[in-house]
């Protein structure tokens, strides 16, 4: 028995110690230098350790339906019917329709504003610029859901933003990662993926709501939230919960290790009570502690009116501690630049980047790929051949750990590094034929897996 007690005051020992002396995210910025610790690429022994130990649970239950798999339970942010609200948006748009914003209509989407303005596929059968879905999950396992999690991350990065959001223990971000499985499949994350910004509401992709553009002084995305553009009665739930989960999933693509994480403006210049929506907000807190851990690095309230403190005190105890410190405010453009370069910074608050937010429209050709089968079943085979090579080199890097030999752990740890390349680049190459092309394809900023905020912005001279 003491044996046991020593193994688990070891293990105890090793979480405690994982991740420890993480810089905090205010002097990241004075020093203009990311803090990389406990993320891919640069682990410490006892955090490679903890990761081999996750990945061990997982390989154990792969083959086990996802159902069955102990997890967190999956929390609702708010309650709601999807169902009955859709039905509510359609009988509205058929009985009552109203204008949002610059003759987008209530309820209508962007396909439904392409087909109106003539964007059409010949490709098709009815014009459509998307196929229709085809889940790439192919049965009930945990292990065919999970790799539709993956997708075009590296296998590793994915499950240490668990292991790091519920510090280190190997059990907790176990059934943490489980769940998040769960909520995609339950919410079809997948095929929100593969219709992409066509199946969004129009009004929302027109005004800009949210939008990236640019970097911040870590070389974190920045992601620009208007909320004056924001009224809860312009869009149905369902439709503003779809938007939040394919803006979340795009702006992964946007993510290059070891940037793993975002900088969030949370512009309230212009901002009024008819611009609050509990609902939303409630949405996005739990998305982001419970879905999508570790994917902010900092939000900045900008510009807020003075009585936003008052909407903070209700909005802060609902924010895991962790998520809460990395809020700071900022009430002038002379701020943002503590955590903005003027390069990067929008002439609008104050920078030199001339850049205003244009929606780009679909083209109609831009999805061709998507309706090649053959070249779709072509790139799935590839993908799951370096899979099965992964997840083979993942089972001897765990079982030369559990062996206590360290050389061959060290051998297996390279061979899953050169995997894993080969295995984004493979993901990477389906991505084409599973997910509709976007905003940010579209312009250029992404292209072949590589970010270039240089091909949309544009500088005071």
């Amino acid at each position: 028995m003491s044996g046991l007690f020593k193994a688990i005051s070891r293990q105890r020992s090793q979480v405690d110690m994982a991740g420890s002396g993480r810089e905090p995210i205010l002097a990241q910025y004075s020093k203009g230098r990311l803090d990389k610790s406990g993320v891919y690429g640069n682990l410490t022994p006892i955090e490679e350790n903890l990761l081999a130990d996750l990945w061990e649970r997982l390989l154990d239950a792969l083959d086990t339906p996802l159902a069955t798999v102990p997890s967190d339970a999956i929390v609702r942010p708010i309650e709601y019917d999807d169902e009955a609200d859709r039905k509510r948006a359609q009988d509205t748009q058929d009985t009552a329709p109203f204008e949002v914003f610059e003759g987008c209509m209530f309820n209508e989407t962007v396909a439904d504003k392409c087909t109106q303005l003539g964007i059409v596929s010949e490709a098709g059968a009815d014009g459509e610029l998307v196929p229709p879905y085809e889940s790439q999950i192919s049965d009930e396992t945990l292990g065919s859901a999970l790799w539709a999690v993956v997708r075009e991350d590296h296998p590793d990065v994915l499950l240490l933003r668990f292991l790091r959001a519920r510090k280190w223990d190997v059990d907790r971000a176990f059934k943490m990662a489980v769940a998040a499985i769960k909520w995609r499949v339950h919410e079809r994350v997948e095929e929100i993926i593969w219709y992409g910004d066509t199946h969004n509401d129009a009004s929302l992709m027109w005004k800009g709501v949210s939008y990236a553009h640019g970097k911040d002084r870590l070389g974190q995305p920045i992601v620009w939230s208007g909320s004056c553009l924001h009224h809860q009665k312009d869009q149905s739930y369902p439709q503003l919960k779809r938007y939040l989960i394919w803006m979340m999933e795009t702006l992964r693509t946007l993510l290059v290790t070891p940037v793993e994480r975002v900088c969030l403006i949370m512009d309230l210049s212009d901002h009024s009570n008819a611009n609050m929506d509990w609902p939303f907000v409630k949405t996005f807190i739990k998305f982001l502690e419970a879905y999508y851990p570790e994917c902010l690095g900092l939000c900045v309230v900008y510009n807020g009116p003075w009585w936003f403190s008052g909407v903070w005190k209700l909005i802060s105890p609902l924010l895991d501690p962790v998520v809460a410190s990395k809020v700071q405010f900022a009430s002038k453009p002379d701020a943002l630049l503590k955590f903005i370069d003027p390069q990067e910074l929008l002439e609008s608050r104050g920078g030199l980047d001339k850049y205003a937010y244009e929606y780009v429209k679909p083209q109609a050709e831009e999805n061709k790929l998507m309706f090649d089968t053959e070249g779709r079943l072509a790139a799935s085979a590839a993908l799951d051949k370096v899979r099965e090579q992964f997840v083979q080199a993942t089972r001897e890097w765990t079982d030369a750990k559990e062996g206590g030999d360290d050389d061959a752990f060290a051998r297996a740890s390279r061979e899953r590094k050169e995997l894993s390349d080969k295995y984004r680049l493979a993901a990477e190459e389906k991505d084409k034929y599973t997910r509709a092309r976007h905003f940010y394809t579209r312009t250029g900023v992404l292209a072949d897996g590589k970010v270039d905020w240089s091909k949309v912005q544009h500088h005071k001279e």
